[in-house]
């Protein structure tokens, strides 16, 4: 059961963290898939950085259907998903959604401005929690080190935006969103300021509702679940070791 203090977190983040959801042993589980999937696919050899470029960490079918990431689904997140949605008010996912690997690609860290969006329609009820994505980590993510970045607060400004708009196409709503303050629309510009990070990850108040990136970063075993409406990006990874996560819908029961 979820406390006062992660629902009111939830409210006003559209950001849930569970720590330590799955064992570590289960998480270096999922990690050998990964790896082995990785080796004969790509000839990427796990103890060999000198070959992690070979071809970008993409198409990983294999992981993606072994049943070694079930323990994502674990008693905790269950239990987090009937907390929010009711009991059977979720649907379980048929899969565990996208095998997400980003390798060391980039010499610094930067609040990212491309691809902020989130994954579902702007017609779903406003009002409602209609979804969210599970992201679960199956290596250490430090910060830095391509956790995708959240824009943590965005769910509960796009539900405002979108009482005040005409065209809810996905489109439309998504960029009509982005420029319809200043804050958002420089964090979706690339402006060159040296001090982005700090501008862009403190809390800030747009228009009277909080708003900050933030990277999924933790320990093998968290997971994180994001209010539908949350927007995301994609980062570089700046350190010496890949990204591994699976990031996955769970939708309300109709």
């Amino acid at each position: 059961m979820l406390t006062e203090e992660q629902r009111s977190a939830f409210e006003r983040t559209g950001i849930l963290r569970l720590e330590g959801a799955f064992g570590a042993r289960e998480a270096a589980r999922m990690a050998d898939v990964v790896w082995n999937e990785l080796h004969h696919r790509y000839d990427i050899v796990r103890d060999d950085p000198t070959t992690w470029d070979r071809h970008p960490p993409t198409g990983l079918r294999s992981s993606k259907r072994s049943r070694a990431f079930e323990p994502i689904l674990s008693p905790a997140v269950t239990a987090a998903l009937d907390d929010l949605f009711g009991v059977a008010g979720w649907e379980r996912p048929k899969t565990f959604g996208n095998v997400l690997v980003t390798m060391p690609d980039a010499s610094e860290w930067r609040v990212p401005h491309r691809i902020w969006h989130s994954d579902f329609e702007a017609t779903e009820p406003v009002r409602a929690l209609f979804a969210v994505k599970l992201w679960a980590l199956v290596d250490e993510v430090a910060p830095g080190g391509g956790g995708t970045p959240q824009l943590a607060g965005s769910h509960r400004l796009f539900a405002r935006y979108l009482e005040t708009c005409d065209d809810r196409s996905y489109k439309a709503a998504k960029f009509g969103f982005l420029g319809s303050h200043p804050w958002l629309e420089a964090l979706s510009r690339d402006d060159g300021d040296p001090d982005r990070n700090r501008r862009f990850m403190e809390e800030t108040d747009v228009d009277g509702l909080p708003a900050r990136v933030v990277e999924l970063t933790g320990r093998p075993g968290d997971v994180f679940l994001t209010h539908g409406w949350v927007f995301h990006s994609i980062a570089v990874n700046a350190l010496d070791r890949p990204r591994i996560m699976r990031s996955a819908a769970v939708r309300a029961r109709a």
